[in-house]
Formats: C-alpha cells, sequence, structure tokens
C-alpha cells in the first residue's frame, strides 16, 4: 500500500480545520448584523462555541488524522500547532492598530496564548496515546503509552491547571502586564486616535 502524499496526511487536516475556524469567526463578527436578536444570539452562540472548539481543541483531530495517514511525528506537530499559531498570529495582527509592532508582537505572550500552547502541547500527546492504541489494535507492535507523550500530557496539563489555580489566572496576568510596563511603559505606544 502506498503512503499518502503530503496533500492527504499533512494540508488537508490543516486546511479543513482552518476553514471550520474562519467560518466561525467570520460568523460570529457578522452576527449582529442580523435584524432578530434571538437569531443574532443563537448564531453568535453557535459560531462562538465552533470558534472556541477550533481552536482550543482542534490539535487532537488534526494530530489524529495526520497520523492515521501515516504522517511522520514532525509533520504531525507542525500540522497540529499551525491553526493555533494563526489565530494568535490574527490577534497579534489586530492589535497593530493601536499598540505599536513590538507591543503587538509582546501579546504572544499573553496568559490566553500560553495556555492555549500548553493545552495543544497536552492534546498532541493525548492525540499520540490513541493513535498508538489504534495501531496496537491493527497489530503493529507499539508501545503505546511512550514516556514522552505521558511526561507532554502530565507536564502541560499540570502547568494549565497550576497557572490557572494561582489566582485563578489573574497572577499570571498581572506578570504579562509587568513585563509589558518593564518593556514599554505604562501606557507606552498607545495610539489614540486614527
Amino acid at each position: 500500500m502506498e503512503k499518502p502524499g503530503l496533500r492527504e496526511r499533512f494540508v488537508t487536516p490543516v486546511l479543513v480545520l482552518f476553514c471550520v475556524m474562519t467560518l466561525s469567526w467570520l460568523a460570529y463578527n457578522l452576527s449582529w448584523r442580523l435584524e432578530s436578536v434571538s437569531l443574532h444570539r443563537f448564531l453568535a452562540s453557535l459560531s462562538g462555541t465552533l470558534l472556541f472548539v477550533s481552536v482550543a481543541f482542534g490539535a487532537i483531530p488534526v494530530y489524529a488524522f495526520a497520523c492515521s495517514r501515516g504522517a511522520p511525528l514532525t509533520e504531525r506537530v507542525i500540522a497540529s500547532v499551525i491553526n493555533p499559531f494563526l489565530w494568535a498570529t490574527k490577534e497579534c495582527i489586530r492589535l497593530c492598530i493601536s499598540f505599536t509592532f513590538l507591543e503587538s508582537v509582546y501579546y504572544y505572550l499573553n496568559p490566553l496564548n500560553i495556555l492555549l500552547a500548553f493545552g495543544v502541547i497536552a492534546e498532541m500527546a493525548f492525540a499520540e496515546i490513541l493513535c498508538r492504541k489504534w495501531l496496537r489494535k491493527r497489530g503493529e507492535a507499539v508501545r503505546v503509552f511512550p514516556p514522552f507523550a505521558v511526561a507532554g500530557l502530565l507536564i502541560s496539563l499540570s502547568l494549565v491547571v497550576a497557572l490557572y489555580a494561582w489566582g485563578e489566572g489573574e497572577n499570571v496576568y498581572v506578570l504579562f502586564l509587568e513585563g509589558y510596563r518593564f518593556l514599554f511603559g505604562a501606557g507606552a505606544g498607545v495610539r489614540v486616535g486614527f
């Protein structure tokens, strides 16, 4: 049996998730134009939830699909991080309207992106374990719980819980703000007006 090409094992899962993210983001941002308040709320709730799920948990299906198509570990990891990185980049670019370029780049370090990064690591580790379990059921001699996946899952989940539990995330946000003040000064670079 011939191994699927790059398009089948890498591009397809990334592109499908990207389309879901993009369409749900567009629907969420355009739903306010609807005349009906009920329809607006319904569409905003549905598309907002879909956007959240696709960004926050999209690494699992992307990783699993890439793995099932025979993608090597490096491809699976890259495929899994592309969409969360694009989402974070979109948010940084949006800040360029009000902040300087360097301040907008600093926004990559905001607590939400940090939690997302740790979450994606946990998802990839979880998906690796699921894929190995599937491979073992198919008769392949693989270790279902490899140390790198177990460590990645436990460490990243522990960090997500610890960062949130430490003052319900407020302390991490304060550290982010202190870093901003140290690098840019209080309110430095904020553009007022158009």
